[in-house]
């Protein structure tokens, strides 16, 4: 399965507007913080937010925190601490950490590897629409690993992964309809098309002479 580029994804600090909610302040003084590597600093707040429940960023800043521990960034790794992070956001439903958290799981990176766990945080993160997870959930579904093998969803679910941008979907999607049959294939481009909406071309259904070529 593909590793993705997340895992070592610097924090949430590009393409963000500062929000005049006075509970995001500290949030947004942390990133500006972190900017200026003033990495200590920046931490505590972090933590301010990550204690407040009616902080609308705290899932954020638990992620943050977690980024932050797992890669050492301007502070001694802290690989512990980080999983404690992750699985706070990941219950706080923040699509990055549960990606994150079902990398480590698949891979057994700092926690007995368990390919269900990961199964189930790829598919809460796919849900909220994380690209990355959406592949290796196709994935998932495509080989049986940590779930029961089905080509269906594993169709959808590479579909959803390249409308996001994953073009290594393509590879997947093409394979799968090698090994369907043409009568299989229309059912599904039929099932899938409203879900494509013309976004993507779908695989012409072949017949078995042309499969054979």
């Amino acid at each position: 399965m593909k590793e993705g580029n997340y895992m070592k994804t610097l924090l949430i600090i590009l393409l963000i507007l500062f929000s005049k909610v006075s509970y995001s302040n500290d949030y947004f003084n942390a990133l500006e913080l972190f900017n200026k590597r003033k990495i200590t600093e920046s931490v505590e707040l972090f933590k301010n937010v990550a204690k407040d429940e009616k902080n609308p960023k705290r899932s954020d800043a638990m992620y943050n925190l977690a980024i932050i521990f797992d890669n050492g960034f301007g502070i001694s790794a802290d690989k512990t601490r980080a999983l404690f992070y992750y699985e706070a956001a990941s219950e706080l439903s923040n699509m990055y950490a549960q990606y994150n958290l079902g990398w480590k799981y698949f891979n057994g990176e700092n926690v007995n590897k368990d390919v269900i766990k990961a199964f189930q945080l790829y598919k809460a993160a796919s849900d909220y629409g994380h690209p990355q997870a959406m592949y290796n959930l196709a994935h998932m579904y495509y080989s049986g690993v940590g779930t029961v093998k089905n080509l269906k969803l594993a169709y959808k679910m590479f579909l959803n992964a390249k409308i996001s941008g994953i073009d290594e979907s393509n590879y997947f999607i093409e394979k799968i309809t090698q090994e369907l049959t043409p009568q299989e294939l229309i059912v599904l481009t039929e099932e899938f098309a409203s879900l494509i909406e013309e976004k993507i071309p779908l695989p012409v259904a072949l017949d078995d002479d042309e499969k054979s070529n």
